[in-house]
């Protein structure tokens, strides 16, 4: 774990993944601003990642020159306590992430209970004028029998598809 090969290969991976995940991050931003909505920079999850990444790439970069001694012993002293406020300053952006996708996860899913699910949408039926009403007693019970029909064929393929029928 501590060979120089292996964190180079750690570093070059880091900083790759880095660079993909700030410009894909860059990407959906300029997109939603497109559609109109206002994103920070920070609730872009996957801009906090690429700098998370090419933080700890940097953090890498340090710990291979402090553990091969191929910095002079005059840095070191200023190379040390710069590698450890890196290395935290990663530690609290990892936390930062997770926090962010913590966010994202319950607003998504927040966004998904507010719409109406499909089973609603297919209640309603549109006249001729072309509104979400249900104008007669007539058409309600049209519409409630082409549903038990849907809900009757739904049933007989999960049936078919799990070998029951």
């Amino acid at each position: 774990m501590n060979s120089p090969q292996f964190l180079t290969i750690f570093t070059i991976v880091f900083i790759l993944l880095g660079c993909y995940n700030i410009f894909t991050g860059l990407r959906r931003l300029r997109t939603a601003q497109a559609r109109g909505q206002k994103i920070a920079w920070y609730q872009q999850i996957n801009v906090l990642t690429g700098l998370e990444y090419l933080l700890l790439s940097f953090v890498f970069l340090m710990s291979i020159n402090i553990n091969n001694h191929t910095l002079p012993s005059s840095l070191k002293s200023i190379v040390v306590p710069f590698y450890l406020i890196a290395l935290l300053s990663a530690a609290v952006l990892a936390g930062f992430v997770i926090r962010q996708a913590i966010i994202n996860s319950r607003r998504t899913s927040q966004k998904s209970t507010s719409q109406p699910s499909r089973n609603s949408i297919g209640r309603q039926t549109y006249d001729s004028t072309g509104t979400n009403d249900i104008t007669s007693p007539k058409q309600k019970a049209i519409s409630d029998q082409h549903r038990r029909e849907r809900r009757q064929k739904a049933a007989a393929a999960r049936r078919r598809r799990s070998g029951k029928a």
